[in-house]
């Protein structure tokens, strides 16, 4: 037999095919270095899970490092003043996924991760517990994840960002310059379809009468039953990235369909906002006020900043003699 012919004869004895490893899928084979540093992420909490909170972040192409520390600074200042978070005496307040052993060999690298096993495991935890912020780097570009912890609200932060990024009118103050668009997630799943119900109605309950899981409708509230919501209206804004079996028509027909008939669709001034953003794996959704989505720039911190400026500028003209 050829080696041609041996190479398009695949593996012998009726076992599948290998598959390339796709950076840690269970079951998928990795490098002694690769294994080691999922690990250490997952004890640092700086890997996407389910039941997470936190913001997306987009930033400048290019600029990760940056916008990072920008946005560390931000969990650091209203990290103390919204939650009363203590700024940190050791380092920054945004813990990061760092790549501090990538410049090791395999060898190297084995033996640091050992070196950490060796410590008491309420010393390896104590980190991962107390960090109100943690940075996940995920494989898209210009975006990065902050899972956040309690007493961090998502949705508050966001908009205490983009409010005082709205309020600056001196260009020279400006806290952010490489941070785009925030996206606040309240409740993370499996991107399924039962995952995403999961997400859905944990994020949506809060502010929606929901329908039964079998999509039925319960009747009118008597005065002992639960109270009714105020009939909110909605739209739902949605992004789908490094996912392929998820549609965009399906997921919004999916959201859609668990919320009560007496609130209804708008798409010009919402009520409420409900975002869905499915990364991979993994579904993610928040609800934000439709009044915060329009007056704040959809959560676009630069754009914020630009229309502070250019009203600032325009407030400084000289008035025209009449």
């Amino acid at each position: 037999m050829s080696t041609s012919e041996k190479r398009k004869s695949g593996p012998q004895g009726g076992g599948r095919p290998l598959k390339k490893s796709k950076g840690g899928t269970a079951g998928q084979w990795q490098t002694p270095a690769h294994a080691a540093k999922m690990a250490k992420l997952g004890r640092r909490g700086a890997l996407l899970e389910v039941g997470d909170q936190g913001i997306w972040v987009t930033f400048a192409r290019g600029m990760e490092r940056r916008a990072a520390e920008e946005f560390s600074k931000l969990c650091e200042d209203l990290g103390e003043k919204l939650y009363g978070i203590a700024r940190p005496q050791d380092g920054a307040a945004l813990a990061e996924d760092d790549d501090d052993d990538e410049g090791l060999d395999i060898e190297a690298s084995i033996k640091k991760e050992l070196e950490g096993y060796k410590a008491p495991a309420e010393d390896r935890q104590v980190d991962k517990a107390k960090k109100a912020f943690i940075k996940v780097r995920v494989d898209i570009d210009c975006v990065f994840f902050v899972k956040t912890r309690s007493p961090v609200q998502p949705v508050e932060l966001c908009r205490r960002i983009c409010e005082d990024a709205k309020a600056c009118l001196n260009p020279m103050e400006r806290k952010t310059k490489y941070i785009n668009r925030l996206t606040p997630v309240t409740a993370m799943d499996k991107a399924s379809e039962k995952g995403i119900e999961r997400a859905a109605r944990q994020a949506l309950s809060q502010w929606f009468k929901l329908k039964n899981t079998d999509g039925t409708e319960d009747a009118t509230a008597d005065s002992d039953a639960e109270p009714v919501k105020n009939a909110y209206s909605y739209a739902i804004r949605h992004s789908i990235r490094n996912n392929t079996e998820i549609k965009h028509d399906d997921l919004i027909k999916q959201i859609a369909s668990l919320v009560h008939s007496q609130h209804k669709v708008d798409l010009g001034k919402p009520d409420k906002v409900i975002l869905v953003d499915i990364f991979q794996s993994f579904s993610a959704v928040g609800v934000i006020e439709g009044s915060d989505w329009s007056d704040l720039r959809k959560l676009n911190v630069n754009e914020l900043y630009k229309l502070s400026t250019t009203a600032s500028e325009g407030d400084s003209k000289p008035v025209p003699k009449q």
